[in-house]
């Protein structure tokens, strides 16, 4: 499937994508949909109340809030290759989304330079291991941050992370508003995602998770 969108952007919207299995489908076309640790490919994330939620997730973190821009499986060797959604229900509260480049054109030239040299512990599920920002799988190039997952380990990623946390969590470029006929593509590789705030008075919201790698 050609989308000229994805590789100018980071992400794009697909419409017609209505059900599971159009959504599965679709992560076909683009390339080959990975399973999640229990098994099943496309995962039903719900707004759910802090006190509620599993431990070590962004629900258990931020409840029913807003959830701060990141890379999906920054615990992964290699994070995943694309991140496909789609959301029924309540759609009013948007994903919201910013390409990592502009996340470094927000932080400035030194930060740019800095994050080239920053070293990270990611941990969460498995073992902890050290990465940086930025990676080379094969001939791709690609970036990863999870301010909840990685943390600085060196002097110069301790300056980056000073820059990049109130970024993520404020600094929007881009939301994705919902309807139930569409799915978006993200480029996990060369752009961030996060959940918008509480629209106020919000039934059941549920967002449907597909990886491909």
């Amino acid at each position: 499937m050609q989308l000229p969108e994805l590789n100018a952007a980071g992400w794009t919207l697909v419409d017609g994508v209505s059900s599971s299995a159009e959504l599965l489908e679709l992560g076909r076309a683009i390339g080959c949909p990975v399973p999640t640790p229990n098994g099943e490919l496309v995962k039903e994330i719900r707004v759910t109340p802090a006190a509620q939620a599993p431990s070590g997730t962004q629900s258990a973190i931020y409840g029913t809030g807003p959830f701060p821009l990141h890379t999906d499986t920054v615990f992964w060797p290699v994070p995943v290759r694309y991140v496909i959604l789609r959301a029924h229900g309540d759609t009013r509260r948007p994903t919201t989304v910013m390409g990592f480049e502009r996340l470094l054109q927000e932080c400035g030239s030194r930060v740019s330079a800095l994050a080239e040299r920053s070293v990270w512990v990611v941990g969460g599920k498995g073992k902890r291991f050290y990465c940086s920002l930025r990676f080379r799988h094969g001939d791709s190039i690609g970036w990863r941050y999870d301010a909840d997952l990685m943390s600085p380990a060196n002097d110069a990623a301790v300056e980056v992370d000073k820059v990049l946390r109130p970024v993520v969590t404020h600094e929007v470029t881009d939301c994705i508003e919902w309807n139930c006929a569409v799915a978006v593509v993200l480029s996990n590789w060369n752009v961030l995602h996060g959940r918008g705030p509480d629209p106020g008075k919000e039934g059941t919201r549920v967002v449907e998770r597909l990886y491909v790698r």
